[in-house]
């Protein structure tokens, strides 16, 4: 009669383990959302660069900069160089990555 209560009570704390690891189903690393800004194209082959406005409105909602990239060379050829060539300007547009904690609803 022991040995039976003994096993039903272990059988029962088996059980209430297993169900309390199963209740807790987070995910072990924080949900990102993330968001890019990219530089506008203002007409065929003309771009603007991103507007420091835009990227600390974005700052100000929460959003963490994680990462800034080329996205766009564009050359250009301006006046006269050495040897009647013309210089070559190199323009870069960058684009920006963010990220901030998806918020559980």
């Amino acid at each position: 009669m022991k040995r039976t209560i003994a096993v039903l009570l272990a059988g029962m704390a088996a059980v209430l383990f297993l169900w309390s690891q199963q209740r807790d189903q987070s995910p072990p690393y924080l949900p990102f959302e993330v968001f890019s800004v990219f530089p506008r194209e203002v007409s065929p082959g003309i771009y603007a660069q991103v507007e420091q406005r835009q990227l600390q409105t974005l700052s100000d909602q929460g959003w963490e900069l994680v990462g800034v990239t080329p996205y766009i060379y564009r050359n250009e050829e301006h006046g006269e160089g050495d040897l009647g060539r013309r210089q070559v300007v190199t323009q870069t547009y960058p684009a920006y990555f963010f990220r901030r904690v998806k918020v559980r609803r």
